[in-house]
């Protein structure tokens, strides 16, 4: 009798900005992830759109995995030369635009001032605690608020296909 072959789990790094789009990032894989893809949230550590997506580049390049999205901000412009590459490698990139809060913000259906400095300002004391810790999120990004407004929100939407399997 030979072993029975399980199907292979994919693996999938989503590279996030920074500390809160990986908070952000477990908290939706908690309430979206299924399984398969697994997935693992990880930060570039900021330091602009060029590290960012670098840091995608090599994920993919070095982890073995075998997806990498990312998660950044679009207050700063995306070098073309590491969006063509990016793109090349068919790794996704999702922007917030500003950044993280201003995509927050419009989940919540609120204004969204067009500094970053100014959505973190509006969105940081509206969360249940620190912005790097996914339990910050639960309380007001709960299910029922995400899956009402991401047919409005195409970022979020393709945030939650992704980390549910939907999208490959």
């Amino acid at each position: 009798m030979g072993k029975k072959k399980r199907p292979l789990k994919e693996t999938l790094i989503i590279v996030g900005e920074g500390q809160a789009e990986v908070a952000f990032i477990n908290h939706v894989k908690s309430l979206y992830g299924v399984g398969n893809p697994k997935v693992k949230a990880k930060s570039a550590g900021g330091k602009g759109p060029s590290n960012v997506i670098g840091d995608a580049i090599g994920t993919l390049n070095c982890s073995g995995c075998d997806r990498v999205v990312s998660l950044l901000d679009t207050d700063i412009e995306w070098p073309k030369v590491k969006v063509k590459e990016a793109k090349k490698r068919e790794i996704i990139l999702i922007g917030s635009d500003p950044c993280l809060e201003g995509l927050l913000l419009r989940i919540l259906e609120k204004r969204v001032p067009p500094q970053s400095i100014d959505c973190k300002r509006e969105m940081h004391p509206l969360l249940d605690g620190r912005e790097t810790d996914k339990k910050s999120y639960a309380q007001l990004f709960s299910r029922v608020t995400l899956d009402s407004v991401r047919d409005k929100i195409e970022e979020l939407d393709l945030l939650i296909k992704i980390i549910s399997g939907e999208v490959k």
